[in-house]
């Protein structure tokens, strides 16, 4: 193999490895994003209770 074919083989390997870095950064910022909903969604699901349990404590007063 020339030294050159050897150089374009570990360009070759490099642009590989940088698109699978760059496609695991993608895919843990995937990831991320569903946890946040994820969080987002249960915090909205507390204040929901939050509110029915004061809704009807106020109902339960009256």
């Amino acid at each position: 193999m020339r030294e050159s074919e050897k150089q374009i083989a570990k360009l070759a390997l490099l642009g590989e490895s940088i698109g699978l870095f760059g496609q695991a950064i993608t895919t843990l910022a995937a990831y991320l994003a569903l946890v946040d909903e994820e969080t987002e969604e249960d915090k909205f699901i507390k204040m929901q209770r939050q509110i029915d349990d004061l809704l009807s404590e106020i109902r339960q007063k009256k």
